[in-house]
């Protein structure tokens, strides 16, 4: 019999993840000896005995490994042999954290969900059951080592029952560090609006659930934050929550017991059940149905909802006592701000709102918002990827030096790379808010500690007003780098696609705004992208923006700016446009255009689809980031008739660059009024603006000799003009890339900030 030894080295999510004892159980199964421990950042196995069992173990190490962990490289060495007798654990060494990869926040898994549903189980009604294949890490974690003592678990010492599970490598709670029971873990308890309890318990989560069910608005502490719930059957119940919350329109998600209900609402065609029912939970945007039953103003004016099933324990004993309903469950913050996290916090913010409180008194150590995903062009696209996946790291095609990227200013993130990974934050938010600029500041702390990366090169925005761009500049000094908006979009796309380091492409980015090097806004761009630099090679015409970022909130304002030159102003005042202080509000504008005060150049396109919403009579006033856009989708999915509208390519005032004229396809729209309806009008404009931006990009790309054509931006969200350019360019005979392991909008910003900060030493850039 042949006997080999061998040194393993495993990197990848493998701590906090019961990848330990399964190691262990592992040997045992396969008569072999030694033993594993953790070193940090990666796990060390020494393996010894028959050469057969060997080749067998580490086949079935990749293969058969826990459900959260997930495997980043095996090492594999020969080693001399030790002729040992037995396979054990070896505790961890201290001092060798750094870099190790803590597992993001999983749903209860089916094991835990079935105890807690169990009469003869201890952990009987107990919510916080979890063990290792599931439950609450990163929100949980304060510092490396990840070890109980150094989470908020440290605050609930185990009983005897619990130790034992805990110390026993056989046993699926093995070294989970949230392990607990109703004797020594976290309580949970109802209070009214003044912090008095009402009940606690099991008892507290079916008094909750009577209550949402007979009207009652309820905040409910969860992993990493409260969400607001409400009846979402009852239109009286969302209208009220609408009211309170001073949010008209903006969509609430919801939260429905199993894929039964949610079918009875929402389409699950696509990957629907997919996203839904996986370990990760994240809010997965339906089409709805036909038969859509709940209260149309969960989701006003849009064709699609986002949707979630139950993921704490909390969340499946409330649904199981009211199996058919379907609950708002959005999360507990004012849009753009942090979500709250405290008890006492709580009670002050959500005053005048919420009726009752389902708190619980486990430490949040890290928010944590969930995750939003929506299918784009048959595949996946993260709109904010945050709870279930944060802080699991990316892996680059190549290696880098240390760097970080603290994002732009909307929908902000951070990413630090180190090596081939990048990780990144979970969603932080508007960074122009002083309250989500210091929570900012925390995450920076937070993630640099995990890590353990002692940066070398900063990377920020272009735009000089933003907080994110002044921290950096004043933490990095000399070694900051700013990076244009849309070139950072382009640059988290390449390594999304793991493309090499000497690629280039023609890069599409499509979004609301971005600082330009010509000190416009610009948000409608086509680029020749490397790693290394950028070059604009054409873009969207430059529009008027009257009152600046204001007319982004007032979309009549820029058909008031795109149209002003080639309509009169009876026929302006004919369009169906909304002001917040009607004709006055309108002369106004007049005014500016006709001075050019207070008036702003803006090649977005983000902003022509807002003008062509304001227009149609669709959205005229935003009352939620991106509202405009996403209800000119919505309606052109109603669309009967293909409109063909004006497709006319100029060349720019000052660049000479190839530009596309988005007046001609709004003027075309006008002409058309009363021959076709709004959905038609709606669908014509995204088809003929897809293809006009596909052309630009095909005759670009031919031009430059680039064979991958990819798009990122806000806009990318469209499934009907992302699918429609996909279409168009991969007829045409070149690849079309989009994003699939970060979002294609603001999210991916820091992630493109942080590779140029550590490649760009002399970025070549033309504007």
């Amino acid at each position: 019999m042949q006997n080999e030894a061998r040194l393993l080295h495993v990197t990848g999510t493998v701590q906090g993840v019961g990848f330990r004892p399964f190691v262990y159980q592992l040997a045992k199964i396969h008569r072999l000896f030694g033993f594993v421990k953790n070193q940090g950042n990666y796990v060390e196995i020494h393996i010894e005995g028959n050469w057969k069992n060997l080749e067998n173990f580490i086949q079935d190490l990749s293969e058969k490994k826990p459900p959260l962990a997930k495997i980043a490289e095996i090492k594999s060495k020969n080693v001399p042999f030790s002729a040992s007798s037995k396979f054990v654990i070896v505790p961890s060494e201290p001092g060798v954290f750094e870099n190790s990869i803590i597992p993001p926040d999983t749903a209860i898994c089916e094991d835990c969900r079935s105890e807690i549903f169990d009469p003869s189980s201890r952990y009987y009604h107990y919510p916080f059951t979890v063990c290792t294949n599931c439950g609450p890490r990163y929100t949980t974690v304060r510092t490396l080592p990840y070890d109980r003592e150094n989470t908020t678990m440290a605050d609930f010492p185990l009983c005897v029952k619990c130790k034992s599970e805990y110390n026993d490598p056989l046993n699926r709670r093995y070294h989970a560090q949230p392990v607990c029971c109703q004797k020594c873990g976290p309580k949970i308890w109802l209070s009214d609006p003044a912090g008095n309890v009402l009940s606690k318990g099991y008892e507290a989560i079916a008094d909750a659930s009577d209550f949402i069910q007979q009207g009652s608005i309820l905040s409910i502490k969860g992993f990493g934050g409260f969400h607001i719930a409400c009846n979402a059957r009852e239109e009286e119940y969302v209208t009220e929550l609408r009211r309170r919350l001073k949010r008209p329109q903006q969509p609430f998600a919801v939260m429905a017991k199993n894929i039964d209900v949610v079918e009875s609402f929402a389409e699950l065609g696509g990957r629907g059940m997919e996203y839904l029912t996986s370990r990760r939970r994240p809010i997965a945007v339906l089409l709805k149905s036909k038969e859509f039953n709940l209260a149309e103003s969960t989701s006003p004016g849009l064709h699609n909802i986002g949707v979630m099933l139950p993921y704490t324990g909390t969340q499946n004993l409330l649904f199981d006592l009211e199996p058919n309903s379907v609950y708002i469950m959005t999360s507990a913050n004012i849009p753009g701000m942090p979500m709250v996290i405290e008890n006492n916090k709580s009670l002050g913010k959500f005053n005048g709102i919420v009726d009752f409180h389902l708190f619980h008194d486990r430490i949040i150590a890290n928010r944590n918002d969930d995750t939003v995903i929506r299918s784009v062009n048959g595949k996946a696209a993260f709109i904010r990827r945050s709870r279930g996946f944060v802080p699991e790291p990316i892996e680059l095609p190549f290696e880098v030096e240390a760097s970080i990227g603290v994002g732009a200013e909307m929908n902000s993130t951070i990413t630090v790379t180190n090596g081939k990974l990048a990780y990144i934050s979970q969603y932080i938010g508007d960074t122009n808010n002083l309250e989500t600029f210091r929570y900012h500041f925390k995450v920076f702390q937070h993630l640099i500690q995990l890590t353990g990366i002692e940066l070398l090169h900063w990377g920020c925005d272009l735009h000089p007003a933003f907080n994110t761009t002044r921290f950096a500049m004043d933490m990095g000094r000399e070694n900051t780098l700013q990076v244009q908006h849309h070139h950072a979009h382009m640059l988290a796309l390449m390594a999304d696609n793991s493309l090499p380091q000497d690629s280039k492409m023609l890069g599409i980015a499509l979004d609301g705004v971005g600082y330009g090097t010509d000190s416009t806004v610009w948000g409608g761009e086509f680029f020749e992208s490397s790693y290394f630099g950028y070059e604009r090679l054409g873009h969207l015409l430059s529009q008027p923006m009257p009152g600046g970022d204001y007319a982004s909130k007032v979309p009549s304002r820029m058909v008031l700016g795109i149209l002003f030159k080639r309509l009169e102003r009876v026929e302006l005042e004919k369009l169906p446009l909304s002001f917040p202080h009607g004709t006055q509000e309108f002369s106004s504008v007049m005014k500016q255009l006709e001075k050019e005060v207070n008036v702003f150049q803006s090649s977005s396109t983000g902003r022509v689809l807002d003008a062509a919403a304001s227009m149609l009579g669709i959205c005229g006033i935003r009352t939620y980031e991106g509202e405009p856009a996403m209800k000119l989708e919505s309606a052109a999915k109603k669309s009967t008739h293909m409109v063909d509208l004006p497709i006319v390519f100029t060349k720019g005032d000052k660049s000479e660059l190839p530009v596309l004229d988005t007046t001609e396809l709004l003027l075309g729209v006008y002409e058309l009024f009363g021959n076709y309806s709004y959905a038609d009008l709606a669908f014509g404009v995204e088809e003929n603006l897809a293809n006009g931006i596909s052309e630009l990009a095909v005759s670009l790309a031919s031009k430059r000799g680039l064979e991958k054509i990819g798009l990122s931006g806000g806009v990318a969200y469209n499934d009907h003009i992302t699918s429609c350019i996909a279409r168009n360019v991969t007829e045409a005979g070149f690849e079309f890339l989009t994003h699939s392991q970060v979002p294609c909008g603001d999210g991916c910003i820091s992630f493109g900030q942080a590779l140029a900060a550590c490649l760009e030493t002399k970025p070549k850039i033309t504007a």
